[in-house]
């Protein structure tokens, strides 16, 4: 049968219908709302994206043309967040609302009920989103873990394996941390190498800065003739930088020192210590330098310095997983048996980092 063709009348009247549809609604659709936060600057700028983080003097959003950007808090009028944020005020005052801005100044809102929680001042917003260590809520486990080795068997017969690592566990107050390594040789079925040494710390701090120390060491080398030396020690540090980008401090204390020795005459003593720790990434993330160093002087006769520190650098790459580079260096001014005084030690290895 032939197919019947459209009334004409009726295609342009369905036409017409559709374009008035969409001139009527186009206006609203250009005007409806992207949900986004939005920063108003002192010079008359407007930024929007998503509201990040704020722990010192930068504020953090994230946008959609330009990824993560940085703002300094000084530069900023006033904030309208679209969702509710965790803030902590200049008081201490923790607070989870949504902040706007009115003639009045900024407002903090209950999501809820939509009325006002507290009338505040951008100066008086000391975090936003800050993590739970840092209001005193929680704690946070940063650390790495690097292992490296060497097997040969035929011609030449030998193996090696090292193995180091860090654990920091840091809430408002409090740090506890566990540093050590271990390191293992054999040539020919005789061993070259076999040392060990762990450090844990526990920091308290009574400022923001400042901090009080309780630690130990506890250290073996055959090789150096050490069966066990334990050193127990207190004083307190100053935390210079501390983030996720730059960590510096230094600490100096005094330590009681028991050297219990293979062959030597055992010894225990008092010590002054002196000691400084810094990690920074570098060039947007792509390498984090590492240094830490530590020294333990006696001054009485015969005196004695003893040196430990460690230099490097660690690659990142992707899931936690990361390659490092390091130089170590033990120096003991008075060794036993009149051994060498310095040892130094070049690593590669791989290895996970987590935070």
């Amino acid at each position: 049968m032939p197919q019947r063709l459209a009334n004409p009348a009726v295609l342009c009247t369905r036409s017409t219908i559709q374009l008035a549809i969409l001139s009527i609604s186009m206006p609203y659709l250009l005007s409806a709302p992207v949900f986004a936060d939005t920063i108003w600057l002192k010079n008359g700028d407007k930024i929007t994206g998503t509201l990040g983080v704020k722990v010192s003097n930068k504020l953090t959003v994230k946008t959609s043309y330009a990824d993560e950007v940085k703002i300094n808090w000084n530069d900023i009028h006033s904030i309208d967040a679209d969702k509710p944020i965790l803030m902590q005020l200049s008081d201490g005052s923790i607070v989870n609302g949504r902040l706007i801005h009115t003639d009045e100044g900024q407002v903090i809102l209950d999501e809820e009920t939509n009325t006002p929680l507290v009338d505040t001042e951008l100066d008086e917003i000391h975090y936003i989103n800050p993590s739970r260590d840092l209001i005193g809520e929680g704690y946070v486990w940063t650390g790495n873990l690097s292992l490296g080795g060497a097997f040969n068997n035929g011609n030449s017969d030998n193996r090696n394996m090292q193995f180091n690592g860090e654990s920091v566990l840091r809430g408002l107050e409090d740090r506890y941390t566990v540093q050590g390594y271990y390191y293992w040789a054999e040539d020919s079925g005789s061993q070259t190498q076999n040392n060990a040494r762990v450090r844990g710390q526990y920091d308290h701090f009574f400022t923001k800065k400042w901090f009080s120390y309780l630690n130990t060491i506890q250290e073996k080398d055959r090789f150096r003739d050490i069966k066990l030396r334990s050193t127990y020690g207190v004083g307190s540090g100053y935390q210079i930088f501390e983030g996720e980008k730059l960590n510096l401090s230094v600490e100096g204390g005094v330590s009681l020192i028991s050297q219990d020795y293979y062959e030597e005459n055992d010894d225990k003593h008092a010590a002054l210590r002196w000691a400084v720790n810094y990690n920074q990434y570098l060039f947007d993330s792509f390498v984090q330098a590492f240094h830490r160093h530590e020294v333990l002087y006696t001054p009485r006769s015969p005196s004695q310095v003893l040196l430990y520190s460690s230099t490097g650098l660690r690659f990142p790459f992707i899931f936690g997983l990361s390659a490092s580079t390091q130089v170590d260096y033990n120096f003991d001014s008075r060794p036993a048996d009149e051994r060498v005084k310095g040892d130094t030690r070049a690593l590669f290895t791989l290895g996970y980092s987590w935070k």
